[in-house]
């Protein structure tokens, strides 16, 4: 009977592979996966249907609308926002790929994340998340910015929070903290939009290319350590929204089931 080689997450990221050993696979004992070298990335398999089925969107116009505009996020800046994903090309020249998003600039109120391909070339790309409280503009406007967010076709998982009027905006990077700024305002306007996962805006714009997963909302901050919990738990326990995209844009914890305009979803086998 054959078995799998048993090693932790931070064991297997210790390995140095070349192509020359693609077909390695070991049981992740970190997460309970199967993972298995391709010659140039890790790729997992989780039996318990963690990631057993993403949302594919082609960065020409695909999206999915969630038909609620979520505006606690700019009304009360106090939230969590989380997601797994991965970029079908991170060197993409496209100016911006949108996350997710119900406003479409500074001039705008809501809330969005985004990479952002504007101003800086090669592997220098930023990974954005921005609230925006009123029409005014800056300096209200609250941005985290960082260049190098995602330099490869990998898996990520991607966590932004905020912590209450004059509070701070913070960006995660697979549980670990990699930006943040103070000073965030709140408002008792809403936004002009739905939210929505692969582009922003009323006229949908700014076409994500790749794959999503597991996309959370929380009204409240989640600690350091929750969201390093996050990661390899799966835990959603007190999220007021969930799309796990298993076959559909539903919502699997609250009731703002989404509309899905063309994006697909496929099975995975999912880097982490």
């Amino acid at each position: 009977m054959s078995t799998f080689e048993v090693k932790t997450q931070a064991e297997i990221d210790a390995l140095s592979l070349n192509a020359g050993a693609k077909g390695r696979a070991y049981f992740n004992d970190t997460n309970g996966s199967v993972v298995a070298w391709d010659g140039t990335n890790w790729r997992s398999w989780a039996n318990d249907g963690v990631h057993s089925q993403v949302a594919n969107f082609d960065g020409a116009g695909d999206y999915i609308d969630t038909n609620n505009k979520f505006d606690f996020l700019q009304q009360t800046c106090e939230f969590t926002v989380t997601c797994w994903l991965k970029f079908t090309n991170h060197a993409s020249t496209a100016a911006n790929q949108f996350i997710l998003g119900n406003t479409y600039s500074g001039g705008q109120v809501g809330m969005m994340i985004w990479y952002d391909n504007r101003s800086n070339t090669g592997s220098n790309k930023t990974l954005r998340a921005m609230v925006s409280p009123d029409v005014g503009g800056s300096p209200d406007d609250i941005y985290v910015n960082v260049n190098d967010g995602i330099t490869d076709n990998n898996w990520h998982h991607i966590a932004v929070t905020g912590s209450g009027s004059g509070g701070t905006l913070k960006m995660y990077r697979d549980g670990s903290l990699i930006g943040s700024t103070s000073g965030l305002t709140t408002t008792a306007s809403t936004s002009t939009h739905d939210m929505l996962f692969g582009a922003t805006g009323t006229t949908p714009a700014g076409f994500f290319g790749g794959y999503l997963d597991e996309v959370s909302f929380f009204e409240n901050e989640l600690s350091s350590g929750d969201i390093t919990s996050l990661v390899s738990s799966h835990n959603y326990t007190g999220a007021t929204s969930l799309y796990k995209f298993e076959g559909n844009a539903d919502d699997s914890i609250g009731t703002n089931d989404g509309t899905n305009n063309e994006a697909t979803f496929p099975e995975a086998l999912v880097g982490l």
